[in-house]
Order: C-alpha cells, then structure tokens, then sequence
C-alpha cells in the first residue's frame, strides 16, 4: 500500500450497534466532531497520555531483559509515556532526519462536553478472499486498548510527513515503528489487549489508516528477542533487508485498517475499523 493512497474499505453492511442519522438528532449533547479525521487525531495526540490512569505495575519480569536492551520502568503512565517518547527517535528519513514523534493516549474523541473515551471497537472481516462472511464482525473493549499517533514534524503540518517523497519504502518503515509500539507496550505494560496506532496522513490531508494488533497475535513474537526479529539497530527509508521487511508485513498488513470514528445508539464513541480493499 503506498503511503500517499488512502486505502478504500470493502463494502460492509452497517453495524446494528450505529446510531440512525435520526438518533444522532435526537441526542443532540452528543454531537460528534468526527467531519475531519486528523483534526480528531491532533488532538488524540495533542492529549498525549495525560488521560491514563496512574496505575502501578509490577517489575518487568527477568526475562524480559533478554527481549530488548532496554526496558521502560515505573508505573503504567510512565512506561507508556517512556515507549512513546523512545520508539521514533531511533527512526530516519533518508536526510538522516527524525521521521515521525509519537505520543499515547487511551482512546477517545472530542465532543462538545470533553473528551469521551472509545467504549468499543468493531472491526470488519475482510470478505476479499471468501474467507469470512460479512457479518463476520469482531468486537473488543476500547479500556484495553493503548492508543499512539505518529505525527511527522513541522508546524501546521496536521501530523503529516512534509519533508521528502511519500513512498512504499517509507510506508514500510512507519510499519516497522507501529510494531516496535506495540510490542513494547505489550511486553512491558499490563493490562493492555490491544494497541492502535494511528499513521500520518498523506501531505494532501488523506487517512494512511491504523495499525490494530491484539496481545494473542503476536506472542511467538514476544517470547523471542526483537533482535531476531526487526534486527535494524537504526532504521532508515529504503534500508531495511528483505527478511526484516517480510516480518514486518506478515504482522502488519493483515492488521492495517481504515478507520471510522461513530456514535452508538446510546451516544457513546466507537471506532469502526475496515479492512483495505484487495490489491491496496
């Protein structure tokens, strides 16, 4: 999928669960603001984790220090804000500048009475290959979910990545960045189920989707070194090896998803999340 083509969702019936265009009328204390999606993302990651409880987890176990060369340590707050903080650094463009930042938050959007939380998250089948039937939809808790933004640097930038040229080859590497979020988060933060992490736009304003990993799809991943598995110690645009760029697709193309921002019937927030259409 390159990165400056917004990938297009399979036709899918509507979730049962979604509000009517006359529901979303008559709650009217709940007008969503999901008209432009990165508006809703700059500030999903303007929020940063500032919205996580505090909650204190238990030390990383010792095994744990054969996984990685560094751990995040402290509470679940800090881990998480550690991850974020550290993950993008160690990514490049091909000028040898920083590509993207990050920053978490649990899940939620904006309304006219605050930010709300996600409650839910439904993704779609993807149907393309006659594998699964369209009412196929899994459901998951929006509380355990760990949600991170890339945001490309520059002012006014809503996110996106203005320097250099929008490419499959970079595409590939905001990949790599949104697994080496996730696994870290679920190697080292409790109590999380799911990652999502939201791509930046393309320099024309268009969706370049989410990354949606659970817990039970990687752990082969999580009980072997990352070394052997994303071995680039400092990835850059166009460098990474054939057998690294094939892990990195096994895990993520599957799981790359457009995304939709919804009220349910009783008003509260969704995330709908769509498989591309095949060949994107």
């Amino acid at each position: 999928m390159a990165e400056d083509v917004t990938p297009q969702a399979s036709p899918a019936p509507e979730l049962p669960i979604i509000a009517t265009r006359g529901d979303r009328a008559r709650q009217s204390s709940y007008r969503f603001r999901f008209g432009i999606v990165y508006v809703i993302l700059a500030a999903i990651v303007g929020a940063g984790v500032g919205s996580f409880a505090v909650l204190a987890t238990r030390p990383a176990p010792s095994e744990a220090a054969d996984w990685s060369s560094w751990a995040p340590s402290g509470s679940k707050l800090a881990r998480v804000r550690q991850i974020a903080d550290r993950i993008p650094k160690a990514y490049r463009q091909d000028n040898g500048e920083q590509l993207t930042v990050s920053q978490a938050s649990q899940l939620s959007v904006p309304t006219e009475q605050g930010n709300m939380a996600v409650t839910s998250i439904f993704v779609r089948p993807d149907t393309s290959r006659g594998l699964a039937e369209e009412e196929d939809i899994d459901s998951y808790n929006g509380a355990d979910v760990v949600s991170y933004g890339l945001c490309g640097l520059g002012s006014g930038s809503q996110c996106a990545i203005t320097a250099g040229t929008p490419s499959s080859d970079r595409f590939a590497l905001l990949r790599r960045q949104a697994l080496e979020l996730s696994l870290y988060t679920f190697k080292y933060v409790d109590d999380v189920d799911s990652v999502i992490v939201f791509m930046p736009p393309t320099p024309k304003g268009d969706s370049n989707g989410t990354v949606f990993l659970r817990r039970d799809e990687v752990a082969d991943e999580l009980r072997r070194p990352l070394s052997q598995l994303l071995p680039s110690r400092a990835p850059r645009v166009g460098a990474l090896t054939d057998v690294e760029l094939g892990n990195i697709l096994r895990l993520t193309r599957p799981r790359t998803y457009s995304f939709q921002f919804q009220a349910a019937s009783d008003g509260r927030p969704i995330l709908v999340l769509t498989p591309p259409a095949a060949g994107s």
